[in-house]
């Protein structure tokens, strides 16, 4: 069986040089397109050999619908600039996407809604096994403990990560809000100065950047009696490629639709 073909967006970047490795060792799924920005010092480099491995004979192109006619499957994992176009291009050549980009506004993720009428898309804040099986256990801690816990979640990140929080904590808060039944109006975004009591309904969300952490991520539970942490901490940036090239599997024989990790690890 042929493998399947997957152009990937954002190449030469830390998620793309991890994608690419995953890629390269993959019994399924094989590179067949790298795309960076049309002025990447980048472009014309071999993918491989920029990615710490042996030669791909894939080089860095800038020309999106050169890939799509290569590729079976695009995975994107640019800089959140140039999402809309890419995702225009995706449904022009009716080509699945998974989408990795982080800091997309609504506004951009209704733009994901209405291209999954067209194209099936795979759109998940964290492609990582583990992190999904995190929204999956606070969704189930949220739903147990209700109101007699406060909730606190803290997200902690490298220094060059752009978005605060980032997406992954902006989903966990999502799920909390869900399960207990709250607001945007009672989350805070850290805090500083003089507070009164704590709101029993506030969920507080706190953002570290800082030296090289891949990506932790802790929610936490207190009440007056104990305290429950539930923890992800990414140690390798494939973590969360080899999710990607997962959901870049499960859309081979889908048609139109949009999709998450759920879906794709079937929890």
């Amino acid at each position: 069986m042929s493998k399947i073909k997957v152009g990937l967006i954002g190449a030469n970047g830390r998620m793309g040089k991890a994608i690419i490795q995953v890629l390269a060792a993959s019994q399924r799924s094989v590179l067949s397109a790298a795309v960076v920005k049309e002025d990447s010092v980048y472009s014309g480099f071999d993918s491989g050999i920029h990615s710490g491995i042996k030669e791909t004979g894939i080089i860095f192109s800038s020309d999106l619908e050169e890939a799509c006619k290569n590729s079976d499957i695009l995975i994107d994992f640019s800089a959140h600039t140039g999402f809309a176009k890419n995702l225009e291009i995706a449904v022009a050549n009716k080509k699945p996407i998974v989408i990795g980009t982080t800091g997309l506004s609504d506004s951009e993720k209704n733009q994901i809604k209405s291209a999954a009428i067209s194209i099936p898309i795979v759109f998940s804040p964290n492609m990582s096994v583990g992190v999904n099986l995190l929204f999956k256990l606070t969704e189930i801690a949220a739903k147990v403990l209700q109101d007699g816990f406060d909730v606190e979640v803290l997200d902690i990140h490298h220094r060059h990560k752009k978005d605060s929080p980032s997406g992954t904590a902006q989903h966990l808060k999502e799920v909390l809000l869900k399960a207990l039944e709250r607001k945007e109006e009672n989350v805070i975004y850290g805090r500083h100065g003089m507070y009164p009591e704590r709101d029993p309904k506030e969920i507080a969300m706190h953002t570290m950047r800082a030296g090289e952490v891949i990506g932790d991520h802790t929610v936490f539970f207190f009440s007056p009696e104990e305290r429950i942490e539930i923890s992800h901490k990414a140690q390798d940036r494939k973590t969360f490629a080899v999710g990607a090239v997962k959901a870049a599997e499960f859309l081979k024989d889908k048609t139109k639709g949009l999709y998450n990790m759920f879906d794709v690890l079937g929890i």
